[in-house]
């Protein structure tokens, strides 16, 4: 099976804009009155809007997880009944693709993408078109958290900034600043997003302004005693969001670690080079969504193929693996994490089995 996923996914990624193509023109000779409405520009063209769910598909097909696929249906879902698109375009969608995936993909690779796209058809059936707020119920800094996003929201910028750094001199923890006031505010504003309930402009703002409050966190955060270990932080090639990183980044020093940020569309070509003259203890490295997959594998082999045992342990995280745990087994990583603290839990774990190995 590993190869013929392997050699599905290569198919559909060569030829995700052809499948898309033929799948819009089944959907428009079947559908034409709901195809007419369609999704609005401001969101996607339907081709494009096909293209970049094929090549979602290809990913989660490569390493055999029709969860990850699933969840993406579950985000369009949300998104599509919020921009006044009809009920039944991503199911038509889906259906027109297995017809057009069909047509054009070698039988053996059949049964594989029809399964992977049962699940997102059961999917974009069943799941909800409606996501409560990050910010509802109890929680640590909850309150907090919720003058932070209202804050963001009207444009008061130093009020959200002073806030965060009110925190951190009151005795917060900087890891619970990250996880219960600025992850969490971003959460709730790209639900938000989501939901037709703000424009992207919004989303943009916030994410500038959280990453003055992390700038600004690390510049108050106490020196850690140095620990001697180092570790090498990006996001992997294509990856733009090295927000998610920094996270993970800050962290590891304020254990007291050595660390290397590279931040967000790290080639996998340039680590063999980067890493010549340069010995780190953990590379920890960033795929935030499905898409980026590919571009993880890549690394993890990448990175083996050159160092062959001076690989050091590799920690892969993300969005997907929170969805799918075991990811990071089919990649090649030592160990995987879908959000920042369970990524330096695991970090942590791998630079002590490597020193009892040294």
């Amino acid at each position: 099976m590993p190869g013929v996923a392997r050699f599905a996914a290569n198919l559909l990624r060569r030829g995700a804009l052809a499948c898309a193509r033929d799948a819009v023109e089944i959907q428009r000779r079947d559908a034409p009155a709901m195809f007419e409405r369609g999704v609005p520009d401001t969101f996607a063209d339907p081709v494009e809007d096909t293209r970049v769910r094929v090549l979602t598909l290809a990913e989660a097909i490569d390493v055999d997880r029709a969860a990850l696929f699933a969840h993406q249906i579950e985000w369009y879902r949300v998104a599509l009944a919020h921009r006044a698109v009809d009920d039944g375009y991503l199911l038509a969608n889906l259906r027109a693709l297995r017809e057009a995936l069909g047509a054009a993909l070698p039988a053996e690779c059949g049964p594989l993408v029809r399964r992977h796209l049962a699940v997102a058809e059961a999917t974009a059936c069943a799941a909800p078109r409606e996501l409560p707020s990050w910010l509802a119920g109890t929680g640590p800094l909850r309150a907090e958290a919720r003058q932070f996003v209202l804050a963001l929201l009207e444009n008061r910028r130093q009020d959200a900034i002073d806030l965060v750094l009110r925190l951190q001199a009151d005795g917060a923890a900087v890891a619970d600043v990250h996880d219960h006031v600025l992850a969490l505010a971003l959460r709730e504003i790209g639900r938000m997003w989501l939901m037709a309930e703000i424009p992207i402009a919004d989303e943009h703002f916030a994410s500038r302004t959280v990453e003055t409050c992390v700038d600004r966190l690390a510049e108050r955060a106490p020196r850690a005693q140095p620990t001697g270990r180092k570790v090498l932080v990006f996001a992997v090639g294509g990856d733009q969001h090295g927000l998610a990183v920094r996270f993970v980044a800050d962290r590891f020093a304020l254990r007291g670690h050595e660390v290397w940020n590279l931040g967000a569309d790290m080639p996998a070509s340039d680590l063999e080079w980067t890493l010549q003259d340069r010995s780190v203890d953990l590379v920890a490295c960033g795929a935030s969504l499905v898409l980026h997959l590919g571009s993880a594998r890549a690394t993890v082999e990448r990175l083996r193929a050159a160092l062959g045992d001076r690989c050091p342990p590799i920690l892969v995280g993300g969005g997907p693996f929170a969805v799918a745990p075991d990811l990071h087994h089919v990649l090649g990583a030592d160990a995987g994490a879908g959000d920042a603290a369970t990524a330096v839990a695991r970090g942590d774990e791998l630079l002590a089995r490597r020193r009892s190995n040294q």
